[in-house]
C-alpha cells in the first residue's frame, strides 16, 4: 500500500495546499479549520509519508501527481 493511500480526504487537501505553497494560516482559511488543526494534520501527513519537513512533503505531492506544475507556477507564497 503506497502511503498516499493512507491520507484521509482531508490531510490530501492540506497537502495540496502545502505543495503550492500556501502557509498554514492560509491553509486553515480555505480549509475552514483552525490552524492547530492544519497542523494536526501536518503531523499525521509527515508520519504517514515518512517526511520530516515541509519542503520533503511538497516534493513528495510533485511526485505523485497531486499537484501539476501549472499549479505550482502560478502561485505565490505569502510572506
Amino acid at each position: 500500500m503506497k502511503p498516499i493511500s493512507q491520507l484521509t480526504e482531508q490531510e490530501r487537501a492540506v497537502l495540496v495546499l502545502l505543495a503550492v505553497g500556501q502557509r498554514n494560516a492560509r491553509i486553515a482559511a480555505e480549509l475552514c479549520i483552525s490552524i492547530r488543526t492544519v497542523e494536526n494534520h501536518l503531523y499525521h501527513i509527515f508520519h504517514k509519508l515518512g517526511v520530516s519537513s515541509r519542503i520533503e512533503a511538497t516534493l513528495y505531492a510533485l511526485r505523485n501527481d497531486l499537484v501539476s506544475n501549472s499549479e505550482m507556477s502560478g502561485t505565490t507564497q505569502d510572506l
